[in-house]
């Protein structure tokens, strides 16, 4: 079968880029857009043009070109929600409600899925939604908001406005077309998507005792003492210094990379570590070099060996620089094939989560990168893009898609730890319940666990290993 999707002039590459990620990429099904006089979009059989069909709104790509990425285009708010209906029932509830970013009916349809004389109409704008979320709409309109890191906040989002932040809007929309379309053409098949685990770890700090003034290690100590109040941690940190000045890194805090490893093996993970390719810009975190350090190089070889990937952390403040960024790149490949190193493709992700819209995804994919994994709130757990699954990007200012893969990204150790300063207990709920969304689209949850992050101590260990067996096996 191939659909036939007819909809009004305009926004063409737009169009083109979210119809191949919905209907090609994610649904596996052949496609083909003509343009019609009809203010909706109708998905027909090319085979049965005039036949029974799916219709959406048309909103989003309606927008007045000289109104196109400004305040007017945004969603009006607040939200409707609407339920979903039982002609769209599967693997969303019929009683289900979801926010309508764009589209809906006035008067507004009872369910977002009703079923009509020709087929099924949807009463939400499945594709001017999803295109808004997967290419962060509001981050250019609203260019201007940013914190201290010139990063987007949180709380200018749209997701965290209306309380969906913890829910894939777009894995939502795309499975009640999948359920329309299943419903009009029973016969219809649809790539399937297992769920999946992505366990990525930014080094940061590959070892607490090396390249420390000592007005930074007794920094170190009085942290263990006063904030962590783990007198234990602080032996062990004394003797790690020690063992360093002869040689050894074994004791280090920092050095949980074999654990790790072990952890992601044991649940037939592929862990991904993503390396700084040169000190760090921000005076307040940690620096390391790759190629100073012959340990540091070791751990390279010992990654690829046991059959993790290698990538990049490119370094604070590249977010905006295309050629801090290729040339980071570039010390990075020279620094694994040095090491006998060699993948089919790389990828990585931003230091401090800066990203910048569409600038940090051109950088990437000038430089060579295949594919970016920073796109996640830094505040909270959730889904910034809406979605579980993996995307090619589109840069919304050239109107052009990018060669660049955009990875799901929805969890941090920073973010349960720090802003949201969770407990052990409710860190585990917190990250279950994402897993749970995951799960029930068939997408992948991306884990972000920093190699020196509540893992010095047994019983951190033994958290870290329940939480990542407790997500694989879902």
């Amino acid at each position: 079968m191939t659909l036939l999707v007819s909809a009004p002039a305009g926004y063409q590459e737009e169009r083109r880029y979210v119809l191949g990620v919905v209907l090609g990429d994610w649904l596996g099904l052949d496609w083909s857009l003509v343009t019609h006089e009809r203010p909706d979009v109708r998905i027909g059989l090319a085979e049965d043009p005039d036949g029974a069909a799916v219709t959406t709104p048309d909103a989003l790509f309606s927008t007045a070109p000289d109104q196109w990425l400004t305040d007017s285009a945004l969603p009006s708010r607040p939200l409707p929600r609407r339920r979903v209906g039982q002609a769209a029932a599967g693997v969303l509830d019929a009683e289900e409600q979801l926010p309508v970013l764009y589209g809906g009916s006035s008067p507004p349809s009872a369910n977002l899925a009703e079923q009509c004389e020709q087929g099924v109409r949807l009463d939400v704008d499945v594709f001017g939604s999803a295109f808004a979320m997967l290419t962060r709409y509001e981050e250019v309109v609203m260019a201007a908001a940013r914190d201290t890191y010139d990063r987007f906040p949180l709380a200018s989002t749209l997701a965290f406005a209306e309380g969906f932040v913890e829910s894939p809007v777009v894995d939502a929309y795309v499975a009640l077309l999948a359920a329309a379309l299943g419903r009009v053409w029973p016969r219809m098949e649809f790539r399937r998507h297992r769920y999946q685990v992505m366990l990525t770890h930014d080094v940061d700090d590959p070892l607490s005792t090396v390249g420390r003034r000592p007005r930074m290690l007794a920094r170190q100590f009085a942290g263990d003492l006063v904030r962590r109040r783990d007198v234990g941690l602080a032996l062990r940190r004394v003797r790690a210094v020690v063992d360093a000045r002869r040689g050894r890194y074994d004791t280090d805090p920092n050095n949980t990379f074999e654990f790790l490893m072990d952890v992601s093996e044991r649940h037939s993970l592929r862990s991904s570590f993503y390396f700084l390719a040169r000190g760090d810009a921000d005076p307040a975190a940690p620096r390391y070099q790759l190629f100073d350090h012959p340990w540091v190089q070791d751990l390279m070889r010992r990654v690829h060996r046991r059959g993790h990937e290698i990538g990049l952390h490119a370094g604070f403040g590249t977010y905006r620089d295309a050629a801090a960024t290729a040339e980071e790149f570039d010390r990075l490949r020279t620094a694994a094939e040095g090491q006998g190193i060699a993948q089919e493709s790389w990828g990585g992700r931003q230091h401090y989560l800066q990203w910048r819209n569409p600038h940090t995804w051109r950088n990437w994919g000038a430089a060579g990168l295949k594919y970016d994994c920073s796109v996640a709130f830094s505040e909270a757990v959730g889904f910034r893009t809406g979605t579980s699954r993996e995307f090619p990007v589109f840069d919304l200012l050239a109107r052009t898609p990018l060669d660049l893969v955009e990875k799901p990204f929805q969890v941090m150790d920073v973010s349960l730890f720090g802003h949201m300063s969770l407990v052990p207990d409710d860190a585990a709920r917190a990250t279950l319940r994402i897993a749970q969304q995951c799960r029930r689209y068939g997408g992948t949850i991306g884990i972000l666990w920093h190699n020196d992050e509540v893992l010095r101590t047994a019983r951190e260990k033994h958290w870290y290993e329940e939480l990542i067996a407790t997500v694989a096996a879902l």
